[in-house]
């Protein structure tokens, strides 16, 4: 049975002789970050950053010499981030599919509404890897995006504006989308509370018929390692709050969404879903 939100969350008592184990691995990260650039990364900004997702999209082994390059490679290589790689390839094919999805019910519509460009907002995109692969993808097809990042290094990387995707006030601007983005950001947030809640506040944003992209994680083998070792962008312990996907679906429902689709990737750790506005 996989420890809960909680168990992650208090230190382990100092007699303990996993507390000296996960100290013992906490020592080893710190040194391996002078060497190996995702350790490096994962150390100053969160090992759940958009900075450290746009390394681990990017899949190349970094760091000081052959030994550095080869911790990275072993680093790169954990089950969680082969997940991560599969989410984004994920993302990426389910953006590109809803905006032709999108085109071609409006050209089949004949309402006037196939010459106005596919509205779209991702309200936390990292670096902005996988949706700017997606729009390439669809060239053809008239897009508005607007890119957020709440983080000054993906927004001075990726010349992505910055804004709070949780601020009423910030995603005002944002009203009238087609379809909404949302990568990576609810796993990373504990209270959920908060997740119900941003659920209603996207339905607010989003057209009748528009649609969400939103990514879910009911999974993760390594959560107990990742929570006594590695730290959130937070500076904090990265504890990770797992949610059964029945869960998503009902906030989605009672914030006006029908379920379309729900895919998961093939390490079993993460997951896209696809909800509708409903008119």
């Amino acid at each position: 049975m996989s420890p809960t939100y909680d168990d992650l969350s208090r230190p382990l008592p100092a007699w303990n002789p996993m507390a000296w184990y996960y100290g013992a691995l906490r020592g080893a990260v710190r040194l391996g970050a002078g060497l190996s650039k995702g350790l490096e990364i994962g150390r100053r900004h969160g090992f759940d950053s958009g900075v450290m997702l746009d390394h681990v999209y990017e899949n190349r082994a970094c760091g000081r010499g052959a030994l550095g390059r080869a911790i990275d490679r072993v680093y790169l290589n954990a089950v969680g981030w082969r997940g991560i790689r599969n989410r984004g390839a994920l993302m990426q094919q389910t953006i590109a599919g809803e905006i032709r999805a999108l085109a071609i019910t409006r050209a089949a519509g004949g309402s006037g509404e196939a010459d106005h460009a596919v509205q779209l907002a991702d309200l936390a995109c990292g670096g902005g890897r996988y949706v700017l692969d997606a729009l390439d993808e669809v060239r053809d097809v008239p897009v508005q995006a607007v890119l957020r990042d709440y983080a000054s290094a993906n927004v001075d990387a990726a010349l992505i504006e910055c804004g709070d995707a949780f601020s009423d006030e910030a995603l005002a601007p944002l009203a009238g989308c087609d379809l909404v983005i949302v990568s990576g950001l609810h796993e990373i947030v504990a209270d959920n509370r908060t997740v119900a809640h941003h659920f209603r506040q996207i339905s607010r944003i989003l057209k009748p018929g528009g649609r969400l992209i939103v990514t879910i994680q009911p999974n993760h083998p390594q959560l107990e390692f990742i929570a006594r070792v590695l730290n959130s962008h937070t500076g904090k312990p990265w504890a990770m709050r797992l949610r059964p996907v029945e869960q998503t679906w009902d906030w989605l429902k009672q914030a006006n969404f029908q379920i379309v689709s729900q895919t998961m990737e093939e390490t079993g750790i993460f997951g896209v879903m696809v909800a509708e506005k409903n008119a």
